[in-house]
């Protein structure tokens, strides 16, 4: 697993999120956390995934 500072886990989701907005969408404050832990390391992929299907099926 890949451990990221914070610094570069905004850089990597900046085009990202651009991307989003662009589009006419967006990430809620949950979502941006769940992507956060996932690229710092704080969980597994395989946790993301068991959490975002969490949040879509709640959204």
């Amino acid at each position: 697993m890949t451990v990221r500072s914070e610094e570069e886990v905004e850089l990597l989701m900046r085009p990202a999120l651009a991307s989003l907005a662009v589009e006419g969408d967006r990430l809620s404050k949950k979502q941006k956390l769940l992507v956060k832990q996932c690229l710092t390391g704080e969980i597994s992929h395989e946790e993301f995934v068991t959490r975002a299907l969490e949040l879509a099926r709640h959204a």
